[in-house]
């Protein structure tokens, strides 16, 4: 087996692995980014979230001087927890609006280029193949260090004694099994998106760090919360912001009849339902816009969506206020004309508000186990736009920091064979001996469709229950009914285990939170119950059981009036 020793192990290819590897070297750590797949090429594995969605902009939310009239730091603090709805993390959200600036002015170093103050805007360019170029540029930088990048090195579980992470496991895209050694490990997997049909992430972002934290012995909170929005399924895949149009724009379904009033409530009309939706991007209940996305959604389960699973959304007489043009010239590059041509449009998961529970560092409650970027949780009901891509920064920084630190404390843990076939050569041995007829890779497709139908949007008791009964009769699937024909069906039968694992979480917690807040959507319970619902829910093992719980996180929120100071803020 190969055996790698380093004070630093990052795991991940997006914008917050690259940071914790940076810092975690700047910091005099030895260090080594265990990548899937190749390092740095958007849209394959490997190359995490960061890069891979499409769009004619990013954002980082940015923050300006204290008792500045621009974005002062207390008042972005305030937006970070109003859109939060009482469910971020008030901590982690301070450290965000206080390092923010210095997260900025490190990637303007590094090369970045931004426009537009309010918002740090990346405009999409050809030189990063339609999405932004912030892993580039850190690769680039990487590159000149003496960081060691293992590509196609899938990492599968932590090593974990006594409350204590000392390293890794995992085996290569050819099936050679390998283990590294480390002081402390930073998981910056990304998030969950290939658990759903539509989604902006890469192949192989398939919730490996969130299933790794619980197995490691740390918690999860908030993965009831899921940032989901609007984005064309044909040619391309590209965020729609429908952001303070003047003119209306219209939607019809594939019989050319427009749908939105059928699903709309007593009282609502379909101009309150515009006029809220072009305040934020993403699906939130927090106002009438979540209408306008359960009809979009609802459209497609009923049947009644396009060949390509998307509504059709008519822009020829409407135009987003924030920088119209780039969106024009952007789809103009697959040659829709907006004066023209119709967009086939649906929701798409975009990432997960919730994660790994960490401490101001970045680190789990396992010593020397940290997370950072999506894979860690702060973030509420709701999330400000732009702070994804700031927080990856910003913690991926810290956490290799603090990384480095830990990763002096040199543990003597030995790597005993009872840890190491429990970890490693039971799981793979069980997959060399199974004799099923499909290929682990034959249950992916089926288990996206099930849960971008029965988890986005829109869920009740019904479908929670529907989706639940489906991973469970999943998992015998893969246990029974699974050959592995080649190295990769190994990886792909590991990550359907992590889907699988990630899955549960997300549907107990969404079962046991009977309210609506932000992106959690229950028919059956259709408003926000601050009485009984103003706490977080938590994830964790149990003697390998799955054991949820409650505790409150921020006990600043009490459901404040008004809403957030900045629009459109998301």
């Amino acid at each position: 087996m190969k055996t790698y020793t380093t004070d630093v192990l990052i795991v991940g290819g997006g914008g917050a692995a690259t940071a914790a590897a940076i810092s975690a070297h700047e910091s005099g750590a030895r260090t080594i980014l265990a990548v899937k797949g190749r390092f740095g090429v958007p849209g394959l594995r490997g190359a995490g979230a960061t890069s891979n969605p499409l769009a004619d902009f990013w954002t980082i939310r940015t923050v300006g001087p204290k008792g500045g009239l621009f974005n002062p730091p207390d008042l972005v603090h305030q937006d970070m927890i109003q859109a939060g709805l009482g469910m971020a993390d008030a901590e982690l959200c301070r450290i965000y609006v206080d390092e923010a600036p210095e997260a900025i002015k490190r990637l303007r170093a590094m090369g970045v280029q931004f426009q537009n103050k309010v918002l740090a805007v990346m405009p999409a360019v050809a030189a990063s193949s339609g999405t932004n170029n912030i892993v580039a540029i850190q690769k680039a930088v990487i590159e000149h260090t003496k960081t060691t990048v293992l590509e196609h090195a899938n990492v599968i579980d932590m090593l974990v004694e006594a409350g204590r992470c000392f390293g890794a496991v995992g085996i290569d895209d050819w099936g050679e099994p390998f283990l590294v050694r480390a002081g402390a490990v930073v998981l910056a997997t990304g998030g969950v998106g290939q658990l759903f049909r539509y989604s902006f992430n890469p192949p192989g972002n398939t919730g490996d760090g969130y299933a790794m934290v619980l197995r490691a012995g740390a918690e999860l909170f908030n993965m009831e919360f899921m940032q989901q929005g609007l984005a064309t399924t044909w040619p391309s895949q590209a965020m729609v912001m429908l952001y303070d149009m003047p003119e209306p724009f219209r939607l019809f379904n594939r019989d050319g009849k427009s749908f939105v009033q059928q699903y709309l409530l007593d009282g609502v009309t379909l101009e309150e339902v515009s006029r809220c939706k072009a305040l934020h991007w993403p699906v939130s209940c927090r106002d009438a816009a979540i209408h306008l996305d359960r009809a979009i959604h609802g459209e497609a389960l009923a049947g009644r969506a396009g060949p390509h699973d998307g509504v059709y959304l008519d822009l020829s007489l409407a135009r987003r206020a924030f920088l119209p043009e780039m969106f024009v010239n952007y789809m103009a590059q697959f040659d829709i004309d907006l004066n023209r041509d119709l967009l086939q449009v649906q929701n798409h998961h975009h990432t997960c508000n919730g994660g790994a529970r960490v401490d101001s560092h970045g680190e789990t409650r396992v010593r020397g186990l940290f997370a950072a970027g999506e894979t860690m949780g702060y973030q509420g009901a709701d999330r400000l736009g732009g702070t994804m891509l700031g927080g990856s920064q910003v913690f991926g920084f810290r956490a290799g920091r603090k990384a480095a630190e830990v990763a002096r404390e040199e543990p003597d843990l030995g790597v005993h064979s009872g840890l190491l076939d429990r970890l490693l050569h039971e799981p793979l041995a069980r997959l060399a001996e199974a004799k099923g007829p499909a290929r682990p890779g034959d249950l992916l497709r089926p288990l996206q469709q099930k849960m971008w139908a029965e988890l986005l949007v829109e869920k009740d008791e019904e479908s929670l229950a529907r989706a639940l009964q489906y991973v469970a009769d999943d998992r015998e699937r893969l246990a029974t009914g699974i050959r592995t024909f080649e190295p990769m069906d190994c990886m792909l039968a590991l990550e359907h285990r992590n889907l699988l694992d990630i899955a549960e979480v997300i549907i107990r917690a969404a079962m046991l939170r009977t309210e609506s807040r932000g992106s959690h959507y229950r028919a059956d319970y259709p408003d926000r119950n601050d009485a009984d619902w103003l706490t977080n829910i938590f994830a964790a093992l149990d003697d390998g059981q799955l054991r949820l719980e409650t505790r409150r996180t921020d006990r600043t929120w009490f459901g404040q009036a008004g809403d957030l100071r900045i629009l459109p803020w998301g």
